[in-house]
């Protein structure tokens, strides 16, 4: 892992101090007489350049080394590591065979801490942390030095003990309790992260639907459309192109209606750039008409309907060719189910609580781990519950970790790679057009 993106400011600012120390020594020493002012500026640009490309080159190397789109790439392209609602687009993970090699990788516990300091996940869950190791300061300065203060100071020459100044409870709680409790609290997380993750993949698997039947659509009306002629005429290939552009449509307006706001401006272009190709007045009519609607996804599923319909194929096939676009009526259906209805906030809410409390009075229950009484009152005495604050802060990050694994698979389209899925169907309806209506088939 290359970390050289993370020194790229300072390792900057430095190259340029020492260009200009350079360029302005050189200039003194050969030629204090002849150099002008303005030749020693070309030399300080001309260094700062060279440092400058150098810089660029070994940022974009670094960037290429990551897979594309991913958090690391994006680490290495922003210069810092992008976490919370702004990592989700990073996360849209689609592997290739390199990625199952370095997935395969025998150093996991190297590569594993190693992506801890790049994780967006531990950077999203600081204040929780930050609580919880608080919680834990607290509990060791109450008991370490206020409560110290008021047990009772043996008389070394009396051999009595004399009283407390004050009367200040050692705040500690038994860990029978958080025993107890600890399985309750671990199935109530594994119960949200089951329903996450089966949330996750039935959106995955919806979609592959989605991009399987759009091909078969294309696939079985451009073979049925005039079978009986080697090369189909010019307005049949105009109407099978219709059809492709409405399936493209169709899934385009899905993944619209499952995106952020930010998306609106895309999927305007993307639409007017698809029916604006043809020239045709229809087509652009066609456009306006998709991008103005209140009901987009229903609309483009019934437009695709009418370019099926105006294909010319026979009844028996135009239904089973039908029977694609159903299908996928059906999986919009699943995905608005989905997108519109989260795991039942009660629970959320519930195990959010339970885990907040169960954190935050946790140090209580350890501390008395920690604390040796046999250690002398001496500075080390002192300091030997200090260890507390980290080892909470570390239990902490890996329970809340948990939960929040759950709440970003929750809701899972903002993290899946819904665009790559509508360009493959793009490409491959014009893929298969290409390959049996034109003589690009044998």
């Amino acid at each position: 892992m290359r970390l050289s993106f993370l020194f790229f400011g300072a390792t900057s600012a430095i190259g340029l101090k020492h260009a200009s120390a350079f360029t302005a020594s050189f200039s003194s020493r050969c030629h204090p007489h002849s150099l002008s002012r303005s030749r020693t500026s070309d030399l300080m640009i001309s260094c700062t350049k060279l440092h400058s490309s150098k810089s660029e080159e070994e940022k974009n190397e670094s960037t290429e080394s990551y897979r594309p789109g991913s958090l690391m790439a994006a680490t290495a392209e922003y210069g810092r590591v992008p976490y919370g609602e702004e990592s989700r687009k990073f996360r849209r993970t689609e592997y290739k065979y390199q990625d199952w090699v370095q997935h395969r990788n025998t150093e996991k516990v190297v590569t594993n801490i190693q992506g801890m300091f790049f994780s967006g996940i531990i950077r999203q869950l600081k204040e929780e942390v930050h609580l919880v190791a608080l919680a834990a300061a607290v509990v060791v300065v109450w008991n370490d030095f206020l409560f110290a203060q008021s047990l009772p100071m043996p008389n070394v020459l009396n051999g009595e003990s004399a009283l407390p100044t004050l009367s200040i409870p050692k705040l500690t709680l038994p860990a029978l309790p958080f025993t107890l409790s600890s399985p309750a609290l671990g199935l109530l997380l594994v119960f949200k992260t089951n329903a996450s993750y089966a949330r996750w993949s039935e959106a995955r698997n919806t979609w592959s639907k989605v991009i399987a039947q759009s091909r078969n659509a294309i696939r079985m009306v451009s073979t049925f459309v005039d079978e009986n002629n080697d090369i189909c005429s010019e307005e049949d290939y105009l109407m099978v192109t219709q059809l492709s552009n409405a399936i493209w449509l169709l899934s385009r307006t899905l993944m619209n209606s499952l995106s952020s706001p930010e998306d609106e401006q895309n999927y305007r272009n993307e639409v007017m750039e698809v029916y604006s190709s043809s020239g045709s007045e229809k087509d652009l009519h066609v456009a306006k008409k998709m991008i103005e609607s209140s009901d987009r996804t229903m609309l483009a599923l019934a437009h695709a309907s009418k370019a099926l319909n105006a294909v010319p194929v026979d009844e028996k096939r135009r239904v089973e060719t039908d029977k694609s676009l159903v299908i996928i009526g059906d999986c919009i259906g699943v995905c608005e189910k989905i997108y519109s209805s989260p795991v039942p906030l009660v629970y959320t809410r519930h195990t959010g609580r339970f885990l907040s409390l169960w954190m935050i009075l946790l140090p209580t229950a350890l501390y008395d781990a920690f604390y040796d009484k046999n250690v002398l009152d001496t500075t080390f005495g002192t300091l030997q519950c200090l260890p507390l604050i980290p080892a909470t802060a570390l239990v902490g990050l890996f329970l809340f970790g948990i939960e929040e694994l759950a709440i970003q698979l929750e809701e899972p389209f903002s993290i899946l790679p819904m665009q790559k899925f509508c360009d493959d169907i793009k490409r491959s309806s014009n893929t298969i057009q290409s390959w049996c209506l034109r003589d690009d088939s044998p």
